[in-house]
């Protein structure tokens, strides 16, 4: 079974080097298919063997499964075309984890093959951070897998920290 790490951050986004460059806009029930297509061409088979288990995860997170969605806290970035880019789809409370309570969460962090390294993850997490800041949320948390180093690079240079269930009390200042 594959195990995960469990990250947190404060809301506030010092680190931002630049201006926001992307058209970022939050993700609408309409995205769906657009997101699914990504989230299919992102991921190897063995975790969506076909674009209807892509579809079907996709609708889980818009219909609230795992727990409330956040659009407002989930940027897509669309090109020129009408095809999905990029996009960070958000909880406001992640229902099946055992990150810190009451926590926005990311939860799906996904970039076109042909558009990673281009710092476009960076700008959809400051952008999702400035709102949940916006909206009052101190604190973030995502999880990431252990072996996915480059995921867990990214959030550990954007300053994101370890989380486990004794540190309930920490939460970055």
């Amino acid at each position: 079974m594959e195990k995960y790490i469990t990250l947190i951050t404060n809301t506030i986004t010092p680190l931002r080097k630049s201006p926001q460059r992307l058209n970022l806009r939050p993700t609408s029930q309409e995205d769906r298919e657009a997101i699914a297509r990504l989230l299919f061409s992102a991921y190897d088979e063995s975790t969506f063997p076909t674009q209807e288990n892509a579809q079907h995860y996709v609708e889980t997170i818009l219909n609230g499964t795992h727990g409330e969605f956040y659009p407002e806290a989930s940027p897509i970035l669309i090109d020129d075309n009408g095809r999905a880019v990029a996009v960070l789809l958000s909880l406001k409370n992640r229902l099946d984890h055992n990150g810190p309570e009451n926590t926005p969460t990311l939860l799906e962090l996904i970039t076109t093959p042909s558009r990673r390294r281009e710092g476009i993850a960076e700008e959809l997490i400051t952008y999702a951070l400035d709102v949940m800041h916006t909206q009052h949320h101190g604190a973030a948390s995502t999880h990431i897998s252990e072996t996915n180093a480059a995921a867990l690079a990214l959030y550990l240079t954007l300053g994101w920290q370890r989380w486990t269930p004794q540190d309930d009390t920490f939460l970055p200042a």
